[in-house]
């Protein structure tokens, strides 16, 4: 029987079921073991973690034009240049900046 007329009796269902192949065993213990390291990985949040320049502005709750007028005016916290075009905030300057402001 030609691969052709095997294929017509299988039905549509069964082929969107067999979209894919499953995965060696050694695969899956792979993708097990990096899983397990991405979520590890997740729950080490060190203190001088980078938040880039938007999400600075949304852990403070201010628009990024108010965010940049901060910065501008030289009484935010220290910035870090991460690219030609990217710059970012360390949390733990951004805690000692937040402290400075508390009344």
């Amino acid at each position: 029987m030609s691969f052709q007329v095997q294929n017509a009796r299988v039905s549509a269902r069964d082929r969107r079921l067999r979209k894919h192949k499953a995965p060696s065993q050694a695969e899956a213990e792979r993708r097990m073991r990096h899983g397990e390291r991405d979520r590890q990985v997740e729950h080490e949040h060190h203190r001088d973690h980078v938040l880039t320049f938007h999400a600075w502005c949304q852990v403070n709750g201010f628009s990024k034009a108010t965010g940049r007028r901060i910065i501008a005016s030289g009484n935010g916290p220290p910035v870090l240049q991460l690219s030609t075009r990217r710059i970012g905030i360390k949390e733990s300057a951004n805690a000692v900046w937040q402290a400075a402001r508390a009344r």
